[in-house]
């Protein structure tokens, strides 16, 4: 039996080329389902521009909708709906008066999937939306705030939330909390709307269920394809690195953790060269600890997800740090899927797809950490864990086993919102 075409919008954020890996993660399903004939479109929202601009990337067409005015608005920065929302969706609005020639509107990030929702489900249309994050129980997404963990929103953690968001006297901060659960109101709201409610790993599904009792969630990973990684990473032309290395990247953020890596090289006392790819706030106090410390490390700034893939295909080993619970580290999957070893803190969805010793190593502490290194001086130790790691991702994480899943709750959304119009 055929399998029916849907035409589905992919709502999101962020998209390629430049962006981390959600982005990365969205591109992956928008060209699995081109590849299985659906007709998928993306609309992304751009807050350094205004108006809507038109490209495709990788034979997926995609829309701009800039935001940029409305994220300089102070009016709309303090509204219950997050900044994006109104332009979001009088875009979406607009083309589907204008053209309704869709099936699925499925949402993908905190700015974008409130609107999409919302529009969606005005218009008639199946509603789907993944949740990468923590969003909808956290302002920032994160659920860690400051520096350390936050154990949820409370009067008190929300004040202090504030104060550090804002930048304000903590009892002028205390004044927001009213605000902020508005907000996450919103949200809250937007994902119960939604036909169908994705969730990357069993960690953020824990999550986001014990503060949204009754929302139903099914967990799908994100996709990676090990034959489209290694067409980019062994296409190109060796890394400039000399070997061996230990390699770490994203946005050099306190969640992130690459303080605690450093730290804990510096414990160890004997181990490669740490290559630190990517950029943000924290890497000037990066830079001054790996000097403090004597940790020889590299920060090469942010760079291109192909040349990212070489680096992670050279590696001796990639090394992923969190001080959050990870959601469901695509770098990982990504890395696995290339055969290289992953040494990752045991947080959020990680424990999911690393089987200590066997497919990888989780660490909890700098002993932890010099084990796994350890191991890794043996080069037939070092292969076994590697193809062990990319046996994982092809019994796990390729499109062949997520898809049908996905096929699923599509189907089921679809369902679902023909039974709202009959109703209506």
């Amino acid at each position: 039996m055929q399998q029916q075409s849907w035409r589905i919008w992919l709502v999101t954020d962020v998209y390629p080329p430049d962006c981390g890996g959600s982005g990365w993660s969205t591109h992956a399903l928008a060209r699995v389902l081109l590849n299985r004939g659906h007709k998928p479109h993306v609309i992304v929202v751009e807050p350094t521009r205004n108006g809507v601009t038109r490209r495709s990337f990788e034979e997926i067409e995609i829309a701009e909708v800039g935001v940029r005015a409305a994220h300089r608005n102070p009016w709309r920065r303090l509204g219950s709906h997050d900044y994006t929302y109104s332009v979001l969706s009088d875009y979406l609005s607009r083309r589907l008066t204008e053209n309704p020639d869709v099936d699925i509107l499925h949402a993908q990030h905190l700015h974008s999937a409130p609107p999409a929702i919302h529009v969606g489900r005005l218009h008639g249309l199946a509603t789907v939306v993944t949740v990468r994050d923590y969003w909808p129980v956290c302002l920032h997404g994160t659920s860690w705030w400051g520096s350390a963990e936050c154990e949820g929103c409370s009067v008190s953690n929300l004040t202090h939330c504030m104060t550090e968001y804002w930048n304000w006297p903590r009892p002028l901060a205390r004044l927001m909390v009213g605000w902020s659960r508005r907000r996450l109101g919103t949200r809250q709201g937007a994902v119960a709307a939604a036909h169908r409610i994705i969730a990357v790993s069993d960690a953020v599904r824990r999550r986001i269920e014990g503060e949204l009792p009754g929302a139903r969630l099914s967990v799908l990973p994100n996709m990676v394809d090990p034959h489209v990684l290694e067409a980019a990473a062994f296409g190109g032309v060796p890394t400039s690195h000399q070997a061996p290395y230990l390699l770490t990247a994203g946005k050099l953020v306190p969640t992130k953790g690459f303080d605690l890596l450093i730290s804990a090289l510096a414990e160890i006392g004997h181990a490669p060269t740490l290559i630190v790819a990517g950029d943000g706030p924290s890497r000037r106090d990066l830079e001054e600890q790996s000097r403090t410390l004597g940790v020889a490390t590299t920060f090469c700034g942010w760079v291109g997800h192909d040349q990212l893939l070489r680096m992670q295909r050279d590696a001796h080993a990639v090394v992923v740090p969190s001080a959050w619970q990870e959601p469901l580290s695509r770098f990982v999957l990504e890395t696995l899927g290339l055969g290289t070893p992953v040494i990752a803190w045991a947080r959020g969805g990680t424990p999911e797809i690393i089987e200590s010793g066997l497919n990888g190593w989780l660490v909890d502490q700098t002993a932890d950490l010099a084990a796994a290194l350890s191991q890794l001086e043996s080069p037939a130790r070092r292969r076994q864990v590697g193809l062990a790691g990319r046996a994982r991702v092809l019994n796990t994480y390729v499109p062949d086993v997520v898809y049908p899943g996905l096929a699923e709750v599509y189907a089921g959304a679809m369902s679902e919102a023909g039974r709202s119009q009959d109703d209506g």
